[in-house]
């Protein structure tokens, strides 16, 4: 009966989830393409190897990028439909994987959707990324007898409280989890709050900690500041820090925003304080001060050439972005206070005094002053960083090794 009143209401506001996806497609066009892969529709056959199938999802452009190195690992001995939600993350999932991985849009959570989805791929085991819990997924998993495993989990603070609100629903949903492998015991004690039981989740660190430095192409464009996944109301906050930086005239500043349709908008907003803006699309010899990325694929490059990176998302309540890869690339790291989706990783930094966070605006313009003017304090906190990074290493080996072992590798 829970299920079906769940199913009920997303039913009934299906019709405004298709309005939201028009509205948002005027501004990237990806949102209608695959359309009716949200459906069940349109779907790509497997070649139907010995191998057994699993269905991975990874909602968004971050899991995507994070799941990298267990999706690669997993799919030398499996079958893999990897399913994402947004557009930046399909496409990023397009751009890393060759053809022997299916991609699609995940179907929406409707018990006749998820049905057909399954029975079209018919998966020996659904692997979810970190915090995508679908009531009508697992319980159609569960009726067919497939496992449902919960991969590199987290539950910060704000997750844990909305589930405990809705816990008429997930309560039983949790129960049917098969096994989750969570990042700390911060995260652990949450799902045993939630019900789970303690022999069915275990610590093993987070997968984002084995990722490795990619072959980059540096971007020789002097010294610059970057602020990397930002969202609306940190821009002003960055333009407004940079106006007033003592070094402005020897360093650049990057935007890139989370969602690369924003990019306009911020650099109207750049102009409307007096910076001489260009979009990166458009970078040319001509002088500048403020550039706005307006492409996705970069953001390694960047992070691998810039003089320091503000991780974006964390200036104003979003929970912040991942801070391993501009560790990884050799940025020293700069965030606000809104950390709650990497808490723990990011206090291990804080700890480790391995990024600097900043409460405001005036403190970031501290921060930038600091590492401009002190590259031997930014070449420690980069060293460091790095070293956060090593001891973390290896949970992608426990976690993959775990599937392998449970599910076999062929029929």
């Amino acid at each position: 009966m829970k299920l079906a009143i769940y199913n009920f209401f997303i039913l009934i506001f299906t019709p405004i989830f298709v309005l939201r996806l028009i509205f948002k497609s005027i501004v990237d066009s990806g949102y209608r393409k695959f359309f009716f892969n949200r459906f069940g529709f349109r779907l790509e056959r497997l070649s139907r190897s010995e191998k057994k199938i699993i269905w991975f999802h990874a909602v968004s452009l971050g899991e995507v990028i994070g799941s990298e190195g267990l999706i690669k690992k997993l799919s030398q001995n499996f079958e893999i439909v990897l399913t994402t939600s947004t557009p930046t993350g399909l496409r990023k999932a397009k751009d890393i994987y060759s053809k022997n991985i299916v991609i699609h849009y995940a179907p929406w959570d409707l018990i006749f959707i998820i049905n057909r989805f399954i029975n079209f791929y018919r998966p020996h085991a659904i692997l979810v990324f970190e915090t995508e819990l679908w009531p009508s997924m697992i319980s159609m998993a569960n009726k067919k007898n497939i496992s449902v495993y919960l991969m590199n989990g987290r539950l910060s603070e704000k997750s844990y409280q909305r589930y405990l609100s809705w816990s008429w629903l997930f309560s039983e949903v949790l129960q049917r989890i098969t096994f989750i492998f969570v990042q700390t015991s911060a995260h652990k004690e949450r799902f045993l709050k939630l019900g789970i039981k303690e022999d069915r989740i275990e610590i093993a660190g987070s997968v984002k900690f084995d990722i490795s430095r990619k072959d980059v192409q540096p971007k020789n464009i002097g010294k610059f500041i970057l602020a990397a996944s930002t969202h609306p109301g940190e821009e002003e906050k960055l333009l407004k820090a940079y106006d007033n930086f003592s070094a402005k005239k020897d360093f650049k500043l990057f935007i890139c925003p989370r969602h690369e349709e924003r990019a306009e908008g911020i650099a109207q907003k750049a102009i409307s304080i007096g910076f001489n803006v260009i979009l990166f699309s458009e970078l040319r010899d001509e002088p500048y001060e403020v550039c706005i990325i307006n492409s996705t694929g970069f953001l390694s490059d960047f992070y691998a050439s810039a003089s320091m990176a503000f991780v974006g998302g964390s200036l104003v309540a979003r929970g912040g972005h991942n801070l391993i890869e501009p560790a990884v690339l050799g940025a020293p790291i700069i965030v606000g206070p809104h950390t709650f989706n990497f808490e723990d990783i990011v206090q291990e930094f804080i700890d480790n005094q391995a990024c600097v966070r900043v409460l405001n605006q005036a403190q970031l313009l501290d921060a930038i002053e600091f590492f401009a003017s002190d590259r031997e304090a930014a070449d420690k906190y980069v060293h460091r960083a790095r070293e956060v990074v090593e001891k973390n290493k290896g949970s992608t080996e426990v976690q993959a090794s775990y599937i392998i072992s449970q599910l076999g590798e062929k029929h």
